[in-house]
């Protein structure tokens, strides 16, 4: 059974990166979507059959769905790990509800419908002169989606993209709308509050002049990145970390601005590599890690990876095509704790590994102190690292994840609630976020009176 899930995981993989090269990179075949009336999440990992699903092209046809349904939720790519897109009725695509609904050039603002696409709000600022000051790492995204689920880079001083918001209209669970900023606590409870308090159908972003960014993969020994990585954060603009159980290397990304022109074919080269990168974990790193070998060959294995130096526009820099079927569980721990959480999560992968776990990576970034236009986001005010425990999409990979929800409940972490996240409970976000959750839970009950945005996975977390 471990074997045929070894090549669903290798073969969905290359399947996906094959679409998306014939199509020029306009699809993803492991984007979530409905077909024939059956909703698949991006990672596969379950499907169900709503009541209706919807489609709507204009706001009162989203006003008149809120209104007239007992129960809805919302979806852009479905690039989810869990299932906080699941309605009880209603599922709504705002696939359809995109494109630019106003432009102020002179002062680099950009109005975008809740639906647009990362990779098309990108082209249209890149065709006025514009760019994101930073970006996620998965261009397939809605821009509404990763507004609620308070989507993060990496870097010394830049976290969020909310942080390029500069206003967003929100429709409630009244079929009311309402235009909010920053300040305002209905903004700070829709960043990172997963579609609660109402759904995001416009995003003012503002935008910065585009340039090039400089964008380096190098590996290095675990023991210099420790003792040196106060120090390479400060000197970077942008960094993260790749640590691999039973390995002594790691790998370092940095992204910095630069006046360099783009290297030579820097695009083709950009998607050889991701390519590459996801074709060797599912392939590679799911015979290792099902054939009983990461223990023995991590250390080879990863000393045979080169690393790349390309200068690129910084759309294509930050932001990439994901096609790896994978799954992730992701969260926060002070700045501080770094190592020590790092450390703990290595560890208890290693000691549960046998043949019959996944192929596994730890992701890890970093954000800046003093976010606070969110509620109940996992960077909320202070500097923190966020480990994402990455597994190939295979067999029992949602064993080591028990193991580890366990753990991040026990150390208070924050989880990322846009990824895998089954043991969450109210106690435990009041737990986690304090007065700051209850004042979200009185804006959820005041803008989503009849409960129409619930379903089981926010039930679990906010109502019960």
């Amino acid at each position: 059974m471990k074997w045929l899930s070894y090549l669903s995981c290798g073969f969905s993989t290359t399947f996906n990166i094959i679409v998306n090269a014939l199509t020029f990179g306009r699809v993803l075949w492991l984007e979530g979507r409905v077909t024939a009336g059956h909703f698949r999440n991006w990672a596969r990992n379950f499907r169900y059959s709503p009541v209706s699903f919807e489609c709507p092209t204009t706001e009162q046809e989203i006003i008149d769905l809120v209104r007239s349904s007992t129960a809805i939720r919302f979806f852009g790519s479905g690039h989810s790990f869990n299932a906080g897109v699941v309605s009880d009725h209603t599922l709504v695509s705002l696939d359809k509800y995109c494109g630019v609904v106003w432009k102020d050039l002179p002062n680099k603002q950009v109005c975008f419908r809740g639906g647009t696409r990362v990779r098309d709000v990108v082209k249209t600022l890149l065709f006025d002169g514009f760019a994101f000051q930073a970006m996620p790492s998965h261009d397939a995204q809605s821009i509404a989606g990763i507004l609620s689920t308070d989507v993060h880079g990496t870097g010394r001083d830049w976290g969020w993209v909310s942080e390029m918001v500069v206003g967003i209209k929100i429709i409630d669970g009244l079929g009311q709308v309402h235009q909010v900023g920053p300040s305002d606590d209905l903004f700070k409870a829709a960043i990172g509050g997963i579609g609660a308090v109402g759904i995001i159908t416009e995003v003012i972003v503002q935008a910065v002049p585009r340039f090039n960014v400089e964008q380096k993969f190098e590996l290095k020994d675990v023991s210099y990145v420790k003792a040196n990585l106060d120090q390479m954060l400060q000197d970077n603009d942008h960094l993260s970390l790749y640590l691999f159980p039973f390995a002594d290397k790691c790998q370092v990304s940095t992204w910095n601005r630069t006046t360099a022109p783009q290297s030579t074919f820097a695009s083709l080269r950009e998607w050889i590599a991701i390519s590459f990168d996801a074709l060797t974990s599912a392939w590679f790193g799911g015979f290792m890690a099902y054939a009983g070998l990461l223990d023995t060959w991590s250390n080879w294995a990863y000393g045979l990876k080169r690393g790349t130096d390309l200068v690129m526009e910084s759309n294509e820099a930050f932001n990439r095509s994901i096609y790896h079927l994978h799954q992730e569980l992701e969260f926060t721990v002070p700045y501080t704790d770094t190592w020590t959480e790092c450390e703990r999560f290595l560890k208890l992968f290693e000691t549960m590994y046998t043949s019959d776990l996944p192929y596994t990576l730890l992701e890890v970034r970093f954000t800046p102190e003093n976010h606070n236009i969110t509620l109940i986001g996992a960077g909320r005010d202070r500097r923190s690292c966020w480990i994402d425990l990455i597994c190939n999409d295979s067999r029992a990979f949602d064993v080591y994840y028990a193991a580890a929800e366990a753990e991040i409940k026990n150390i208070g972490a924050r989880p990322h609630l846009g990824k895998f996240c089954e043991m969450l409970t109210k106690a435990d976000m009041h737990n986690i976020h304090g007065p700051h959750f209850d004042r979200f839970l009185q804006l959820m009950a005041q803008y989503d009176p009849q409960d129409k945005f619930a379903n089981g996975f926010t039930r679990r977390m906010f109502r019960t």
